[in-house]
């Protein structure tokens, strides 16, 4: 495998056509889902599996509170946050 510099790389990917530049991002995207879905112990179940990648994904693009909200509308509440 050929090691390229920021530069190069930067050259190469300014080349892309914009179709291959977002298929790029996906398979990107795939392969950190892959590595996070890897680390994750057995023992949690799928819903907390997505509950947690989600996180990693987006806790610090909202605040605190507004995580809390949107996370809970799209997985319910957690058992650990139910009273």
């Amino acid at each position: 495998m050929e090691n390229k510099t920021d530069i190069a790389l930067q050259i190469e990917f300014s080349k892309l056509l914009p179709e291959e530049k977002f298929g790029k991002m996906l398979s990107m995207c795939k392969t950190v889902r892959t590595i996070i879905y890897s680390r994750l112990p057995d023992v949690l179940n799928n819903l907390e599996k997505r509950r947690f990648v989600f996180e990693v994904y987006y806790k610090n693009d909202f605040s605190d509170d507004d995580f809390k909200k949107i996370s809970e509308m799209i997985f319910g509440r957690s058992s650990e946050n139910r009273s």
